[in-house]
This record gives C-alpha cells, structure tokens and sequence, in this order.
C-alpha cells in the first residue's frame, strides 16, 4: 500500500461515513474493514476470505454473517459488485470509482482477469440502440481455458 493510495482510501472513508450519516445508516469499525480489504485487494473475494483476512491482518474479530449484511449494504450503496463466476461462490469487488471492466474466467481454474475494450463498449451501445434500448450497465463474462490450464489438457 502506497502512500497515495492510503490517502486516497482515507478520502473515501471520510466521504463514506459523511454520506450514510446523512442517510440515517450507522457506520461500524467492521464495515471500515471490509471496506479497506476490498479496497486494496487485487482480486475478488469471497465473503469468508474477507472474513479471513479481517481476522488476520487486523486482529479484529468480526463474524460471517456480519461480513454478509455489510456486503449486502454496500452492495445497495453501489460500493462493491458481486460477480458470481458459477462455481456457487459469489465474489465481491469494490466497485466505487473503478473504471467499467469485464472479466475472463477460467472455467477449470476459476481464474479471473479484468479487462476492458473500447470497441467491445461501443458495440453494446450499438446493440442495445439498434434493439431500442437505452444501455444503463451490463456485465460481461467470457468463460474458457486460461493459458496454464490449456497447457495441463495437452499434457
């Protein structure tokens, strides 16, 4: 974690707690947590790994059904995303000022990589108008063979 970044997440938890107090919500040092792993995390978690990593990193005890109603708070608030890739595990991403991204999922592994295309956007926009839809959001998902597992099936 870099200097900036911190300054960046104390930024966003600042703006966050003023935005919910506003509202009415209650802010918990759980719900800093789990907003602090999502934050800097470089992958999506599920709702025991953020547990884990809580539990560990930051000696805080905090329980799953805890991390669970916080996930879905912030999910209401359009803070994280969950992307469910089919394994039954639904992950968790933070969301909140992150640039529009796919993924590519491996579908023997469960690796995930994001990645975006200009023109793969452009396209959406187009199908969606030539089909008389305004486009408010999508998702996107292409599932197949990462490159290390392509390699063990020709093995």
């Amino acid at each position: 974690m870099g200097k900036l970044e911190d300054k960046q997440f104390d930024i966003f938890i600042k703006n966050y707690k003023g935005h919910i107090s506003k509202q009415g919500f209650k802010n918990t040092i759980q719900k800093d947590y789990i907003l602090k792993v999502l934050y800097y995390s470089e992958h999506h978690l599920s709702a025991e790994e953020i547990t884990d990593k809580i539990q560990k990193e930051f000696n805080i005890d905090i329980g799953i059904a805890t991390v669970y109603r916080s996930l879905n708070f912030f999910e209401e608030m359009k803070l994280v995303e969950i992307l469910n890739i089919g394994d039954g595990t639904r992950r968790y991403e933070f969301k909140f000022n992150k640039k529009h991204h796919d993924h590519l999922i491996c579908t023997s592994c469960n690796k995930i990589i994001e990645f975006s295309d200009d023109i793969i956007e452009l396209n959406q926009i187009k199908i969606a108008e030539k089909n008389g839809y305004v486009l408010n959001d999508h998702s996107m998902i292409i599932y197949g063979l990462c490159d290390n597992c392509c390699e063990e099936t020709q093995e």
